[in-house]
């Protein structure tokens, strides 16, 4: 028997933010920044939530030129019915594309505050390229 699920953000803050002002970004070519993403999910059953914190790191010749990230508390019930095991291993859940809507969230947030912390440095105007949500689902959680 398939249960409703309904989902709310709690919170949402801004976890990490550097910038390398050590860099030679006259140097820099925009075309050559990499863009690499971490993630973490983890959730809290007493509290029915899902912690899930989201980094991005952009990179030049293998040197960090920016590290943003954001956190957020997704309240989801009946949170049994979501989330059906965790473990250090990572967590299973009933619903998948719901995380890729969580992720997205973070990533439009994490969009915005590039936007914002870049505003007036070498580094002003980049944007995160989409991601293709297969390319979410397959690494947000077990199978």
């Amino acid at each position: 028997m398939n249960k409703e699920i309904s989902f709310k953000i709690d919170d949402m803050v801004e976890d990490v933010y550097f910038f390398n002002y050590d860099h030679d970004y006259d140097k820099a070519n925009r075309k050559e920044l990499r863009f690499q993403f971490e993630h973490s999910i983890k959730p809290v059953k007493e509290k029915e939530q899902i912690l899930i914190t989201l980094r991005v790191h952009i990179e030049s010749n293998n040197e960090e030129l920016v590290r943003q990230g954001v956190r957020a508390a997704f309240n989801v019930t009946p949170f049994d019915s979501f989330v059906t095991s965790a473990d250090e291993h990572g967590v299973r859940i009933s619903q998948p594309t719901l995380i890729g809507t969580f992720l997205n969230v973070l990533i439009g947030a994490v969009r915005g505050m590039l936007v914002k912390n870049l505003k007036g440095t070498p580094l002003d105007g980049v944007v995160i390229p989409l991601i293709p949500m297969s390319v979410i689902r397959q690494n947000a959680v077990k199978k």
